[in-house]
């Protein structure tokens, strides 16, 4: 049974209006009758944590519409006229894109509520500041989120309580991120090791090193290119590897069938979002969409699968090692007979551009009857896979392709029975490396909801130009179905404007102060 304390939102301060700068929630308890104690402050930071798992966070949108059509994974379905950001045809007014905006600022206007108020309860001092410290770490988290897919965002960090003061221009992004790094860096001082939480659904502290060295990967790309950055990551990404807390499963596929089956992997898994149940009956719905999504296409009633995710050319064709373990359990090997039957056939060679994502797979399941629109699918936010790879890559960016750089990134190949990069192999250029990187991170890390920002923050002609050579791609060679057709179209969209979103258009309406995104 997974922590439901920290998935199930109690709490009395969820915001139920359509805006959160909008009027008093009606729902709203105030402090001197919510705050008082120990228990009701786990609850508050309950409904901290529940904004992961909403539909426009991480129970959907972000991991499917919002990080999609890249040079790994494209979105399969064929809508001509509906609007949708992974197919790159969206504007202010689009639905998905203000859920995801109001989502994030629902987050961080509990955990201004409950960092207002924690001082109230009578108990253990050092408890106390655990609670604050995931709070200060998921609020900072959130505009993480926030400055990286809007740029400029108001930095909100007293709870709003009424519809008086609603017009809050921008802070400028790169105030945002200093209010990240410092925030994430307190955070990390407060809490408990993963070994004494004992799962994965929340933050630890060095969960919080590894997302501090995210940041700081991010602070050293693009937009702002404060290259100082690069010896922050490494030393937030290598306090996680010395901390003995973490390794590597042994097995890759492991990894995702824990995900699916309710089983938590506290040394590879290091942060989950977490989901539970099927949403069937009159219990409480907390299942999410992953399941469904990235999947086998079936309409089978023990395993459906919608298959909206698919995996590029690139993807399948970057694992250039046939011994690499995860290219036919990242990208799908067959599918399935028919939509009646559950009858594995092996896709063909040429089979390049028809392969579903298959990194999270029904059968391993483990709540049934499984429903055709949700899955209890945990989705990863944080794997040590990862801060091996952010290592790789800082250390690369101030000493080269040395010794160690070549240890983290084999570190992650070894595990995939992929060649090392060793002896007459070894990368010996900087920018080969980098590049040797920047592959890496998509065979091991594919549809984690990474890849957009990752290239974005490498470079906007990095960004643009693997867009341009996907629609190329797809109009020379993709089958000629509907929804190829349509995932041609859609990276024909790209243009810079799309290296941010625009402000939803119902903010706007609100905040006067704001102003919309270029291009928008």
């Amino acid at each position: 049974m997974k922590n439901l304390l920290y998935i199930i939102s109690v709490c009395m301060i969820s915001l139920s209006c359509t805006n959160f700068l909008e009027t008093e929630p009606t729902d709203f308890s105030s402090p001197d009758d919510f705050y008082n104690t120990e228990d009701q402050l786990n609850q508050a930071l309950s409904g901290v944590y529940t904004a992961l798992a909403k539909d426009g966070t991480y129970a959907r949108n972000l991991p499917v519409e919002l990080a999609l059509n890249t040079d790994e994974a494209f979105y399969k379905k064929n809508f001509t006229t509906y609007t949708n950001p992974a197919q790159y045809n969206y504007d202010a007014a689009t639905p998905i894109i203000a859920a995801c905006w109001k989502t994030l600022y629902e987050g961080i206007n509990r955990a201004n509520y409950l960092l207002a108020n924690a001082h109230i309860p009578k108990m253990d001092e050092t408890k106390r500041n655990v609670i604050k410290g995931e709070a200060m770490f998921l609020r900072a988290y959130y505009y993480f989120i926030l400055v990286s897919m809007w740029g400029d965002v108001p930095l909100i960090l007293e709870p709003t309580l009424d519809g008086k003061n609603v017009n809050i221009p921008k802070t400028p992004q790169r105030e945002i991120y200093s209010f990240i790094l410092r925030e994430m860096t307190a955070a990390q001082s407060m809490v408990d090791k993963i070994s004494d939480i004992g799962f994965s659904g929340r933050a630890s502290k060095t969960t919080m090193q590894g997302i501090l060295a995210r940041v700081c990967l991010k602070m050293a790309g693009e937009p702002l290119k404060d290259v100082s950055k690069y010896e922050l990551a490494r030393a937030w990404a290598d306090s996680v590897i010395t901390s003995n807390e973490h390794e590597l499963n042994a097995d890759y596929t492991q990894i995702f069938k824990n995900h699916s089956s309710d089983q938590y992997d506290i040394k590879e898994s290091m942060w989950e979002v977490e989901f539970w149940g099927n949403n069937l009956g009159n219990a409480y719905r907390a299942a999410g969409r992953i399941g469904n999504q990235f999947s086998i296409r079936t309409t089978h009633a023990e395993m459906y699968g919608y298959a909206n995710v698919g995996a590029t050319k690139k993807l399948f064709q970057l694992y250039t090692d046939p011994n690499d373990v995860r290219r036919d359990w990242n990208v799908a090997p067959f599918k399935y007979e028919n939509n009646n039957t559950l009858i594995p056939v092996p896709h063909g060679p040429n089979d390049v551009f028809v392969r579903d994502a298959a990194k999270w797979r029904r059968d391993y399941e483990t709540v049934l009857p499984r429903n055709v629109d949700f899955s209890p699918t945990n989705f990863p936010l944080l794997r040590y896979a990862d801060v091996l790879l952010m290592y790789a890559e800082a250390e690369n960016e101030l000493n080269g392709p040395s010794d160690d750089a070549h240890e983290k990134l084999n570190m992650v190949r070894r595990r995939a029975n992929a060649y090392e990069y060793v002896g007459a192999n070894k990368i010996t250029d900087k920018d080969d490396f980098r590049d040797t990187i920047i592959d890496e991170r998509s065979r091991e890390l594919c549809f984690e909801g990474l890849r957009k920002f990752d290239l974005i923050r490498w470079g906007k002609e990095l960004f643009l130009g693997e867009m341009r050579l996907q629609q190329i791609d797809f109009e020379n060679n993709a089958p000629t179905s509907p929804n190829m057709k349509e995932a041609h179209n859609a990276y024909g969209r790209v243009s810079e404007r799309h290296l941010l979103f625009p402000i939803p258009a119902s903010e706007l309406s609100i905040n006067k102060a704001m102003t919309q995104n270029k291009g928008w």
